[in-house]
């Protein structure tokens, strides 16, 4: 059995990925989380206190040689209710690398409350789906009776619950969740089974501090618990033009560096982020990641769910 150079590659990654999805624990990644924050937690929605859409498109660069390099599509949108303690949320996303394609649905509910003149600790649950599918009838064989591709589809519907504590001022915001709360793990495509876990526990936090009218510095961390163990990001924006003009950068545990650049204007803004990983081939060591984001200013007006009008 021979393989060309592509497919040689391309038979590595299903093998990685296949493993991956066994376990069902990987999960899309984002590099501006401090400005798509119901991806982290749902008890983040409601925050901005107005109805809130973010649109988010992270692309990874493999090279001209090497085809399917993965991409992820993710829409949020949240909002507070006419009760100002309780808030929704609703987190899309679709996650694509190869042959593999990775698709997520969850809807957030959060109860707040209010601490001091300015802070509010809000406490969120999430439910919702992940959908992972496989599909090595896209696979260009060789030999179209490799056994390790005999399984033409793989499809897997796995529901799931999160929950997470928010804690939020008009300078300072720190939180705490575990988005998913079941892991899958499955020994062929007909049968998988859930079980409990903290393995995706993630912990963050960043402040703002005034230097002047024009100039603010905002330092944030976010620390995740995962099956191959910490994963750490540090990050540092600074605001400029009344909060119009945001400059960062970060660091990631993983050897990445991440350079970002936002810029609003009203009720609009847009992000982008640069990410390039150190000590990896230049065929698959970066990713760029762009963000629309839109604050409608507008509350919705009801008290419960079934009632939006």
């Amino acid at each position: 059995m021979w393989y060309s150079r592509d497919n040689k590659f391309l038979m590595i990654l299903c093998l990685l990925m296949v493993g991956a999805i066994s376990q069902a624990q990987y999960h899309p990644q984002y590099s501006q989380y401090m400005f798509n924050g119901l991806a982290l937690n749902p008890a983040y929605a409601g925050s901005q206190e107005v109805l809130n859409i973010a649109l988010l498109h992270r692309n990874s660069q493999w090279g001209k040689s090497v085809q399917g390099a993965p991409a992820t599509y993710t829409f949020s949108g949240d909002f507070p209710l006419q009760n100002p303690q309780l808030a929704l949320g609703i987190l899309v996303f679709d996650d694509i690398i190869s042959i593999f394609r990775q698709t997520g649905a969850y809807f957030a509910y959060a109860f707040r409350v209010r601490t001091g003149e300015t802070g509010k600790l809000s406490f969120g649950l999430q439910a919702g789906f992940d959908s992972h599918r496989a599909d090595n009838a896209r696979i260009n064989l060789f030999d179209p009776d490799d056994p390790l591709f005999s399984n033409r589809l793989f499809h897997t519907f796995m529901p799931n619950i999160g929950a997470g504590v928010y804690y939020y001022t008009h300078n300072f915001f720190a939180g705490l969740s575990v988005p998913q709360f079941l892991a899958y793990s499955s020994q062929n495509a007909n049968s998988y089974s859930g079980k409990l876990t903290f393995t995706n526990t993630m912990l963050y936090g960043g402040i703002i501090v005034p230097v002047n009218r024009d100039f603010k510095i905002k330092p944030s961390t976010l620390l995740q618990f995962t099956t191959k163990g910490f994963l750490l990001d540090l990050n540092c924006n600074v605001m400029m033009f009344r909060e119009r003009f945001e400059l960062g950068a970060s660091w990631r545990s993983s050897n990445t560096l991440v350079g970002m650049l936002g810029f609003s204007i009203q009720s609009f803004c847009i992000g982008y982020a640069y990410d390039h990983a150190l000590g990896k081939p230049n065929a698959i060591n970066t990713s760029h990641e762009i963000m629309l984001r839109y604050n409608f200013k507008i509350m919705v007006d009801a008290v419960n769910p079934l009632l939006i009008r």
